[in-house]
C-alpha cells in the first residue's frame, strides 16, 4: 500500500472526528449561529461526507472517482444554506477550514510515511480542485436558489397587490393602486381569471383610480384580461379611469370592448344596485 492509499484510508476513518473539529472548533462561531445542538449531529454527519470524498480521492490518486459525488454533494449543501437563510459570505469563509483539516490530516503522516515534497504535490493536486469544484458548485446553486427565493417572495408581494374582494355573490372589485408595471399586469391576470372562477363571480369591477400611469404593454395586458374574463363569462366594468389614461389608451388604439366603463367606482355600484347585480 503506497502513501496516498494510506493517507487517504486515515482520512476516510477520520471524517466524522475531522468534521467535529471543524463545527467545534474551526467554525464553531458560524455554526453556533445557524445550527441548534441537535442540527449539529446532522451537520457533523454531511461534512464527514465530503471529508470521506477527499479520503477516497487521495486513497485512489485521482479525484475523477468522487468528482460527481462532491458536485452533488455541493448543490444539496447550496439549496440548504438558501433555505436556512445562511449569508453566501459567511458560507464562503469555511472554505478554509476544509483544507486545514485535510491538510492537518496529512501533516500527521508526514514523519510516519516519510512524506516526500513530490507526495505532498501529488496530494495537493488531488484536494484543491475538488474543493475548488464543490465551492463553485455550491456558489452556483446558492446563488440560483436564492434568485427563485427573492422571485418567489417578490411574487407573492405582487399577488397581495392586485387583491379581489367579493361585494355580493355574483360582484368582485379589484382595487388596483400604484404603478401598474408589466409584470404585475401578467400576475393581474393570473390572480383575476383564478379569484373569478373561485368566488363564481360574474361581474368585476377594475378601479384604476390609484393607477398613476398606462402604458402600451400594460393596456395590452388588460385587454387581454378582458377578453379572458369574457371567455369564462364574467362581465367587466372599469373605473377610475384617468383622463391622461383614458386619451393614452385611445392614442394607442387599443379597445376595450365587451366592458362598462364609469366614472367612478361610486357610480359603477349604484348602477348594478339598480340592476339587483349588487
Amino acid at each position: 500500500m503506497d502513501v496516498k492509499e494510506l493517507i487517504g484510508s486515515a482520512i476516510i476513518e477520520s471524517s466524522f472526528s475531522l468534521a467535529e473539529k471543524m463545527n467545534e472548533g474551526i467554525d464553531k462561531g458560524f455554526v453556533k449561529s445557524i445550527f441548534s445542538e441537535e442540527d449539529v449531529i446532522e451537520l457533523n454527519q454531511w461534512r464527514a461526507e465530503f471529508i470521506n470524498y477527499l479520503g477516497e480521492a487521495i486513497k485512489a490518486g485521482s479525484n475523477e472517482g468522487v468528482w460527481e459525488k462532491a458536485a452533488q454533494w455541493a448543490k444539496t449543501s447550496g439549496e440548504t444554506a438558501v433555505a436556512r437563510d445562511v449569508a453566501l459570505n459567511d458560507a464562503i469563509t469555511t472554505l478554509t477550514s476544509w483544507r486545514v483539516v485535510t491538510w492537518e490530516a496529512v501533516a500527521e503522516k508526514i514523519d510516519e510515511l516519510e512524506l516526500s515534497a513530490r507526495n505532498m504535490l501529488d496530494i495537493s493536486f488531488i484536494i484543491d480542485p475538488l474543493i475548488d469544484h464543490a465551492a463553485q458548485i455550491f456558489c452556483v446553486e446558492y446563488v440560483e436558489n436564492y434568485r427563485q427565493h427573492i422571485s418567489k417572495a417578490q411574487n407573492t408581494v405582487i399577488e397581495y397587490s392586485v387583491p379581489v374582494v367579493g361585494l355580493s355573490d355574483d360582484v368582485a372589485i379589484l382595487p388596483l393602486i400604484g404603478e401598474l408595471d408589466d409584470e404585475r399586469a401578467k400576475i393581474l391576470k393570473e390572480v383575476a381569471l383564478h379569484k373569478c372562477l373561485e368566488l363564481r363571480i360574474s361581474t368585476l369591477i377594475f378601479d384604476l383610480s390609484g393607477v398613476p400611469m398606462v402604458d402600451t404593454m400594460v393596456a395590452n395586458e388588460l385587454s387581454q384580461v378582458i377578453d379572458s374574463l369574457k371567455l369564462i363569462g364574467v362581465k367587466t366594468v372599469l373605473t377610475g379611469l384617468r383622463p391622461e389614461i383614458a386619451q393614452a389608451v385611445v392614442e394607442i388604439g387599443i379597445k376595450f370592448e365587451g366592458m362598462t366603463i364609469k366614472k367612478n367606482l361610486k357610480s359603477a355600484i349604484e348602477e348594478l344596485q339598480n340592476t339587483s347585480n349588487l
